[in-house]
């Protein structure tokens, strides 16, 4: 839905001389119904649940290509349309399907019904990737992890980066509600360390937990000050999050004692984050699969220091603008949490390089080369 509200609007208005068709969800046409001109028609087909949809996605979107004389589909879920009449642009931005992490993650769990359904999934997205004309990562790193997964040919493969709409993403003044506001430990002394993320388990958040008291220990040694981790869900025995348990986390909290320590607040409104960004001291990512990380630009382009888990894609989001732990090691990420709250000079050249790597992603950008990339494919048809 993120990607729809920040693309449709410009795909509609592009120069281009495509026509688009855009199916959206259906609980979701009256949000973009009005995106609706001469170029763009927007809508909806309602399937039902999610093995109904897969069905008619095989099935019934082929009649739709036809009906429509649609000339290029363009897939953005992970999942291709197997043996496409017409040629077929795939999104690939689930690294999950890839992760070896995530599969030893759900065997430690002993989440074995999961873990099956993981492994179709993970044959479905790699025999789509196949399928497609060609494929599409958000990042270069993300698409040398799947190339040798497939054996793509280096032209089957193209990197459009995500883009960043920062003037949108601050044009909410409304202050915080007072209900989180509350929970927040705003007092001077207190240092906020924020993660933005649902639940869920490649997320990383045991990592981040276990490294909480250290660096309550370490930094009272070196500055004197408290800290308070602040969370955008909420951790407890029993709660479950699309599928993902969150029982185990909330234990280890209790287990460590830092509940206390925590600002769960549940999930936070889109248009309030940049308040919630600039109230925070650091900003750290934690997880050990990704594609792109949408949080990590949102944290540089509010000024915010980051402390990232040292992948390839991380790294090329952020460059220079972040510090990197083992991804695994909660004493590694302790250590460079306390490092940027200490050394006001590293955390403000952080801040710094943050909001200059922020501006090379752009919405804009994005459309343009996806453009560029629906007209290749589409000319290429024409001349075979």
């Amino acid at each position: 839905m993120t990607y729809l509200r920040n693309v449709l609007p410009l795909l509609g208005r592009t120069d281009a001389a495509q026509h688009y068709l855009a199916l959206v969800p259906p609980s979701q046409l009256s949000e973009f119904a009005p995106l609706s001109n001469e170029r763009m028609k927007v809508e909806t087909v309602a399937i039902g649940g999610a093995l109904k949809r897969m069905w008619w996605e095989q099935t019934g979107l082929r009649r739709l290509l036809k009906s429509e004389s649609v000339n290029v589909l363009v897939s953005l879920g992970n999942f291709a349309l197997l043996a496409s009449p017409v040629s077929q642009i795939l999104f690939n931005r689930n690294d999950l399907f890839f992760s070896e992490n995530f599969e030893s993650d759900l065997q430690r769990r002993r989440l074995r019904s999961e873990l099956l359904a993981h492994r179709f999934k993970s044959w479905l997205a790699r025999e789509s990737i196949k399928q497609a004309t060609v494929n599409v990562t958000p990042t270069e790193a993300f698409a040398e992890r799947i190339r040798p997964c497939v054996k793509l040919k280096q032209d089957n493969i193209e990197t459009l980066r995500f883009g960043f709409d920062s003037e949108r993403f601050v044009a909410n003044q409304q202050p915080l509600p007072e209900t989180l506001l509350a929970k927040l430990d705003l007092r001077d002394g207190c240092r906020r360390v924020l993660f933005v993320s649902h639940y869920n388990y490649f997320r990383n958040f045991e990592t981040l937990i276990r490294a909480l008291p250290i660096i309550k220990s370490r930094l009272r040694q070196q500055t004197g000050e408290t800290v308070q981790l602040v969370l955008t869900t909420d951790i407890r025995r029993g709660a479950i999050y699309g599928g993902y348990d969150a029982t185990a986390a909330a234990e280890l909290i209790d287990r460590l004692g830092v509940r206390d320590d925590i600002a769960m607040l549940g999930a936070a409104d889109y248009d309030h984050l940049h308040q919630l960004y600039k109230l925070c001291d650091v900003f750290v990512c934690p997880s050990y699969s990704e594609s792109f990380g949408h949080p990590l630009v949102e944290a540089m382009a509010s000024g915010v220091p980051v402390v990232s888990a040292d992948l390839p894609v991380h790294r090329e989001i952020c460059g220079d603008a972040a510090v990197y732990f083992n991804v695994f090691d909660e004493r590694n990420l302790a250590e460079r949490c306390v490092q940027v709250l200490a050394d006001k000079k590293l955390s403000a050249r952080l801040s710094g390089q943050g909001l200059e790597q922020s501006q090379m992603f752009s919405w804009s950008e994005h459309v343009r080369q996806l453009t560029a990339l629906i007209a290749r494919v589409a000319e290429s048809v024409t001349r075979a």
